[in-house]
């Protein structure tokens, strides 16, 4: 038999599968390289004169990976052929998952003389699909917050709204009980404010920066810090004398100190000391203000750093952290005009965030509203409301102001309410999401046969809920959850007032 030819086509089949973009790998019984093409020189990083002769599992194995390997050699070597995803590892040490299907390598007489196996990468793949599902699930969750937090808006609102009527009623007969009320407007007002977070974490509440003084907001949230962080790490808490002022939301500026904070407990789970120092940052001129918080945990890896704000990374184990807490924090600070940095080493981690600061100000916006005296007014409401609790709570307060109420319990049945009457109706006071028709709709409706009704919405999420429901109503009140009896009939007068005009 003429070799020429023999030898022609070797050297093409060579080619053919040094052309082919996936590695394949041929060995012998034992599993030593007997073929390596150009594709698995690039995938594996060993050059094909380094592989040939040596064992498959010494090239491509970590130490962990290595008795599962041989289990699939031996099943191999006794000529069974094996497909599935396997990790693997660079010749740099880079880690990856590679599909391979196995298959018996026979001579001319059929005797199993090796095994060839053809590798695709997949790693790239699994990490995109890795992270489609944890963005499904905190698509997921945080439908589940929003639904929740609207459900506790609706709870809060009842406290406070019964908070505020029975501080009008009893005025100050009592310093004992007017003590208790301010402690139970204080509890609904903090667990409100544990409601906004959940709403900023499921995209259901609207931004409202304000100029907020972080020292006060440290130092109210010191003692749910307290309870959040483990009983074996120390806190402490040093800010500044003077007021450190900063325009940002006051629910993601909690955010931001609870994400980091988290962070910091999570590194040191043999206990140790979390410190959050508020100070001026920098030269005078400047205006800027410094919040640091340090830990004395494990510390990130050099090689984590870059990329530690990014979505979706995450130095924590499998199932212990979702890559979203300090993207969060990172996406926050930088809309509110500011940087953050990480320093980390052996010793501990130190997030330090740098605002603008906020020097000059007549007056600081409130972080809730005070329990204020209730003016009387007149007119005929349309209260449409589907918690019972709280319909009953707001027709209450209405009733004592002044205004003749009529109730329904959805917008179906306010509908049936409206066609029935003949006298006018002077605003309609409607939550937005109800079971059926939602209030927009009924609004919309309403408005075809009394085109002059004020309309004045109730809503636990934002006013994007207006336009995420296709509200061509542009001259509506919105009255956010949890609310007082007073922001209640300021904003119905305005309300009122403006459909007047």
């Amino acid at each position: 038999m003429d070799s020429a030819p023999v030898a022609a086509r070797q050297t093409l089949e060579a080619r053919l599968l040094d052309a082919v973009q996936q590695a394949v790998v041929a060995t012998d019984i034992e599993g030593k390289v007997t073929f390596w093409n150009a594709f698995a020189e690039r995938l594996f990083g060993w050059t094909a004169a380094e592989a040939l002769g040596r064992s498959i599992v010494d090239l491509t194995q970590q130490e962990s990976t290595r008795a599962d390997a041989m289990s699939v050699m031996e099943r191999l070597s006794r000529g069974q052929s094996w497909a599935g995803e396997f990790p693997v590892r660079h010749k740099n040490g880079r880690a990856f998952i590679i599909f391979v299907v196995n298959s018996p390598l026979l001579d001319e007489r059929g005797a199993l003389v090796g095994v060839v196996g053809i590798s695709t990468d997949v790693s790239e793949q699994r990490a995109l699909e890795a992270e489609l599902r944890q963005a499904k699930k905190m698509e997921a969750i945080g439908r589940l917050a929003g639904g929740v937090a609207h459900d506790f808006n609706n709870l809060l609102t009842v406290i406070l709204g019964n908070t505020g009527l029975l501080a009008d009623e009893l005025g100050h007969h009592s310093s004992s009980v007017d003590a208790g009320l301010k402690e139970v407007e204080d509890a609904a007002t903090r667990a409100a404010a544990l409601t906004r977070q959940l709403l900023v974490f499921s995209r259901k509440q609207h931004v409202r920066p304000s100029v907020l003084d972080l020292s006060t907001s440290l130092t109210s949230m010191f003692p749910m810090l307290r309870r959040l962080i483990s009983e074996d790490i120390e806190i402490c808490l040093e800010v500044a004398r003077e007021p450190m002022r900063a325009v940002v939301d006051p629910a993601q500026f909690d955010q931001v100190v609870l994400n980091l904070a988290v962070n910091a407990r999570d590194a040191m789970p043999g206990g140790g000391r979390l410190s959050l120092r508020l100070q001026p940052h920098g030269p005078e001129s400047e205006g800027r203000l410094s919040l640091r918080v340090t830990d004395t945990g494990t510390g990130i890896p050099p090689e984590a750093l870059p990329q530690i704000f990014e979505p979706f990374f995450t130095t924590k184990d499998a199932g212990r952290g979702t890559g979203l807490g300090l993207a969060t924090v990172y996406g926050i600070v930088t809309q509110a005009g500011g940087t953050i940095h990480v320093e980390s080493d052996a010793r501990g981690t130190s997030f330090e965030v740098v605002l603008p600061r906020v020097r000059d100000v007549v007056s600081e916006v409130p972080r809730h509203e005070t329990l204020t005296p209730i003016p009387r007014r007149n007119g005929t409401v349309l209260l449409v409301e589907d918690e019972a609790a709280l319909r009953g709570l707001i027709a209450r307060i209405l009733s004592t102001a002044g205004y003749n109420v009529l109730v329904a319990e959805s917008a179906e049945a306010a509908l049936e309410l409206a066609t029935s009457l003949a006298r006018p109706i002077d605003v309609l006071l409607s939550d937005i999401v109800m079971p059926g028709m939602n209030g927009v709709a009924l609004a919309e409706q309403l408005r075809t046969t009394r085109p002059h009704l004020a309309v004045m919405f109730m809503t636990g999420y934002s006013e994007e809920d207006l336009l995420r429901r296709g509200t061509a109503l542009s001259d509506v009140a919105v009255l956010q959850k949890p609310f007082v009896p007073a922001v209640l009939l300021d904003t119905l007068a305005r309300a009122l007032s403006a459909a007047a005009k």
